[in-house]
């Protein structure tokens, strides 16, 4: 079973991190507030990712997607994905887009 976070997640987190957060190596009491502050914006971002994902792991991702988890790192399994994909018409880009399409409506601008 794939392990590890998705990697949309991963990025929508990294993406969050830097519009929101303080910068300094270490932090004052002000930045530690402002930090604070910015948190529930993290826990909307993955609240919603696992709504519409079923979870923030890779396998969770793909078992919502196509309905199986897959071992992307055997060739047979990967082919079988690939094939799925096909037939489906989308594959993990869906993931990606319309993550990025919450993370527009969410950073600041």
């Amino acid at each position: 079973m794939p392990s590890g976070s998705c990697g949309a997640y991963t990025a929508g987190l990294m993406a969050l991190s830097v519009a929101l957060c303080p910068k300094a190596d270490e932090l004052s009491d002000e930045e530690m507030e402002a930090l604070k502050k910015v948190r529930p914006q993290f826990y909307e971002f993955r609240d919603w990712f696992v709504g519409e994902f079923g979870g923030v792991s890779c396998a969770a991702v793909l078992l919502k997607l196509f309905g199986w988890t897959y071992h992307l790192n055997d060739d047979k399994e990967r082919e079988e994905l690939d094939q799925l994909r096909k037939k489906l018409g989308f594959d993990c880009g869906v993931v990606t887009g319309k993550t990025a399409v919450k993370l527009a409506k969410m950073l600041p601008r």
